[in-house]
């Protein structure tokens, strides 16, 4: 029966799309108790020199903002993954089609550590 009741609710999660938990990146530096993600699609996007504004409409039906901010002599991307992995000075056209402007239907997962660091965020292109 409980091995049914598994199938079943594995394959309502296939067919309705229901979220599912993600594996934190091992970069991230706080215990799993302290973590929260946020995965969704990003509605709102503002690129300046030293900080970029999210709005992100999650999976779970909520809106939410986050704000990195960085020194001058460090790069936005030492906060940046990409689909999980490390994400390089290349992969800037894989997220903007050009500077400050985000590629159609971009989606992301920001983590976040109660211990106040700075928010990850995690682009998913869709493509």
């Amino acid at each position: 029966m409980v091995r049914f009741c598994c199938l079943t609710l594995f394959a309502l999660t296939l067919t309705f799309g229901l979220p599912q938990r993600v594996r934190p990146p091992a970069s991230l530096k706080c215990s799993l108790d302290q973590l929260t993600a946020f995965q969704g699609r990003i509605l709102d996007y503002k690129r300046g020199q030293l900080e970029i504004t999210l709005r992100v409409r999650t999976d779970e039906d909520t809106t939410e903002n986050f704000t990195l901010k960085w020194e001058a002599s460090d790069k936005a991307e030492a906060w940046f993954l990409l689909r999980g992995e490390e994400f390089k000075a290349d992969d800037w056209n894989q997220i903007e089609s050009a500077r400050g402007k985000l590629h159609d239907d971009m989606r992301i997962i920001v983590w976040l550590c109660s211990n106040g660091s700075k928010p990850v965020f995690d682009w998913r292109p869709i493509k």
